[in-house]
């Protein structure tokens, strides 16, 4: 065997280890069912919502949240238009007059976070929230949030859980069964106290906590996930509601939808190198022991796989093609109708099985989500996820560490 069919294996063996120990974790602590119960008491929160250029859904945005199941006396709205050149600040002044909203113009400095630290300056509330403008809640998703804080006064932040909103095409369906799959894992990760990421769409802050740890950072463009770093870092408590449902857009392209992964991929890398202390760190229990290391290991080895069936694949056609040319014969344009024959060199009953069993334990995991999250995946999303998923994530996870290296800027928008 090869040094790149050895590296298959590692990658195979690394999928269903992440695999079997989510569903362990599961099976340790299945997550509760939502309940009728109301909140204990209902501290007063003010939703951030930083948007630019989001005029075509700020409004429907906003409606989900006055919509929302809660006392209204105790429940502000901040807008924070980020130097927008649409209409997004007109159709922010439809609430102008809904004594719950508070709209703000500043002006861009090329990042989300400046935004959500000006709306921390202009909110006093007891928990303050953030919502992305292109983003829909459901209308308890802020009892559901606001009853974990009642019950545990240690817990510092809180995540939802996020489905796509009306998936049509075909990307958008693909995404819809990786939310679903998130919304599975992001919750094992809870149980083990180990989430790496506080998304922009409905997580929710104690004020107190930046008080202890400071306001909001750059972060290379994902401050939420940079604040969930050193929340735990401060060996504070932050966790996942499953309860608490948002609905959010999704990239429609697969320009758009690359764009977003690579800031998102860039900024695990950054952000880890930026924390590199805390990896293999017992100091920082699961989240240092298990899930950065983890997330590091998925990066490379999704982008080696990727890589290395390239490189094979393209290898054959060269082999095929020199062939075919030196006996003269004329070449076809059909696809091979037999396996290409680095494939012969693996073991292909053991590399079937992991192949098999990494497929089935993913279906699980996805079923698992989808019980969770009371979401309906049609069959077409199942084919677009494990169809499309494999050939695109590679273009973002290439770009990402590219960029990594080269420390090439972009903005939080692209």
């Amino acid at each position: 065997m090869d040094i790149g069919t050895s590296g298959i294996y590692v990658c195979l063996f690394l999928a269903v280890y992440f695999e079997v120990f989510l569903l362990i974790s599961f099976l340790e602590k299945r997550p509760s069912k939502k309940t009728k119960a109301l909140p204990t008491r209902y501290p007063s929160v003010a939703i951030l919502v930083p948007c630019w250029n989001k005029g075509d859904t700020l409004a429907p945005t906003i409606d989900s949240l006055l919509e929302m199941e809660y006392p209204k006396d105790k429940l502000s709205i901040v807008i924070i238009d980020d130097g927008s050149t649409d209409n997004t600040f007109e159709a922010a002044q439809k609430f102008a007059h809904n004594p719950q909203v508070k709209i703000f113009q500043k002006k861009n400095e090329g990042s989300k976070y400046s935004a959500l630290n000006f709306g921390l300056e202009h909110s006093d509330s007891e928990l303050v929230g953030c919502l992305d403008a292109d983003s829909f809640v459901e209308k308890d998703a802020l009892i559901e949030m606001v009853k974990a804080f009642n019950d545990d006064p240690l817990i510092m932040a809180a995540a939802p859980a996020m489905k796509v909103h009306r998936p049509r095409n075909i990307l958008e369906l693909m995404q819809s069964v990786e939310y679903t799959f998130g919304i599975f894992y992001k919750k094992m990760f809870d149980n083990i106290n180990a989430i790496s990421v506080l998304p922009g769409p409905f997580s929710i802050y104690r004020r107190t906590l930046f008080s202890i740890v400071g306001p909001f950072r750059k972060a290379h463009h994902t401050e939420d996930m940079e604040m969930a770093f050193r929340i735990h870092v401060n060996g504070l408590k932050l966790v996942n509601v499953h309860t608490a449902f948002v609905h959010t857009n999704v990239p429609k392209t697969v320009g758009a939808l690359i764009r977003q992964r690579t800031r998102w991929s860039r900024g695990f890398l950054e952000n880890s190198r930026d924390y590199s202390y805390v990896y293999f760190n017992k100091k920082y229990g699961n989240f240092g022991m298990l899930a950065l290391p983890l997330g590091l290991a998925g990066f490379i080895a999704g982008l080696y796989t990727a890589g290395y069936a390239a490189w094979s694949l393209s290898s054959y056609f060269i082999s095929k093609t020199y062939s075919l040319w030196q006996t003269h014969v004329p070449i076809s344009l059909s696809l091979p109708t037999q396996p290409p024959q680095w494939l012969y060199v693996i073991d292909t009953s053991m590399l079937t099985f992991l192949i098999v069993f990494t497929l089935g334990m993913m279906f699980t995991a996805i079923f698992i989500g989808q019980r969770i999250s009371g979401t309906k995946l049609t069959l077409v999303s199942f084919v677009s996820y494990f169809l499309l998923y494999g050939f695109v994530a590679p273009f973002w996870l290439a770009r990402a560490g590219w960029d990594t290296v080269l420390s090439k800027e972009r903005g939080w928008l692209t």
